[in-house]
């Protein structure tokens, strides 16, 4: 059959060439999880052509993602996790140890948006600064284009250990251009706090981005073609809204917090509600809150702002980064309880 890359989340079997972007690494036992061959599939670090527009335009068009291995400050990173750790744990998402409450507040960031405390944390100016950080923001700009913003509405994602009944918003296989059908959006997915494997992580599909679309599904722990790795404060993982990614169980002790934030270019419409908020105001969400800091960055005058389900609906256009697949014409929105 050729060669089979398997570790304890994640394998690959396949004939000839290993997908773009999995390496081989040393494994880790992880309680719990299958082992099949002493390697597991990890994230190829895109860090060598950073500065290389060209050459990151290149591996995102083969891999569907990028990861970088200390793109930003780890101690701002830290920072902003221990800031929404902090509110969380006023709210009794944990003990003062940090041990997960026994009864989860909310099964995922939707529910939580009913938390007072997980609305802190998301409101909280540390978090809310983390895509306007320089190397950040440089790097989708090299890939996009200098005109590139990210959406003023985050997604703030505190995962309690999985339970048996129903499963975190994530855990699911699917593709981010169902949050409001950007053309070409990238989404940049961080940890704010360590996140070895066995509190999950998010796993992607190398080359997933050239298959038509597939149907939602939880990832299962040793289905082919799948690469994570262990993510430390600093990391980055961008992929494209095309790319099958998914979140694995947390099997560990802890919460698992961290970031989405989401970029796109302003000549493609732009999903009104992760603009202007859910409520539809007539100014771009925490403007008000956060005009005055140094870091703010209004996004660009004159968007064309439609609704994300309008926008969601319609089969994706051409992207400039490589074929779609035919099958994609075909494409329906799953059900919101993916994301």
């Amino acid at each position: 059959m050729g060669e089979v890359y398997a570790g304890p989340a994640l394998r690959w079997a396949g004939r000839g060439r290993r997908p773009a972007g999995l390496r081989k690494m040393a494994h880790t036992v992880v309680p719990g999880m299958r082992i099949s061959v002493g390697h597991v599939d990890e994230l190829a670090d895109a860090s060598g052509v950073l500065h290389d527009p060209a050459a990151l335009r290149e591996r995102l068009a083969e891999a569907g993602y990028l990861f970088f291995r200390g793109l930003l400050p780890a101690g701002t990173v830290r920072a902003a996790g221990a800031a929404v750790q902090a509110r969380l744990r006023d709210g009794g998402w944990t003990g003062a140890d940090g041990t997960p409450s026994a009864q989860p507040r909310a099964l995922n960031s939707v529910d939580g948006l009913s938390d007072p405390a997980f609305r802190a944390a998301l409101m909280c100016a540390e978090f809310n600064q983390v895509p306007y950080l320089a190397p950040l923001r440089a790097t989708v700009r090299r890939i996009l284009g200098a005109a590139a913003f990210s959406y003023p509405v985050k997604v703030l994602r505190a995962v309690y250990p999985e339970r048996p009944g129903p499963r975190a918003r994530g855990r699911y296989i699917h593709y981010d251009y169902a949050v409001g059908g950007g053309q070409d959006m990238l989404t940049s997915w961080l940890p704010l706090m360590e996140i070895p494997v066995r509190l999950g992580g998010l796993a992607v599909q190398p080359g997933g981005q050239h298959w038509p679309p597939q149907p939602p599904r939880p990832l299962g722990l040793s289905e082919p073609g799948w690469a994570t790795t262990s993510y430390h404060p600093g990391d980055v993982l961008i992929f494209h809204c095309l790319t099958p990614h998914a979140a694995l169980p947390n099997t560990g002790p802890a919460l698992r917090i961290s970031g989405d934030f989401r970029w796109q270019v302003p000549g493609h419409p732009a999903p009104s509600e992760l603009i202007l908020g859910p409520a539809g105001r007539s100014w771009e969400v925490f403007s008000r809150l956060f005009h005055d800091e140094p870091w703010w960055e209004p996004v660009p005058a004159g968007l064309d702002l439609r609704p994300r389900a309008e926008l969601a609906a319609k089969p994706p256009g051409p992207s400039r980064f490589f074929a779609i697949h035919p099958g994609w014409q075909a494409w329906r929105p799953p059900p919101a309880a993916v994301h």
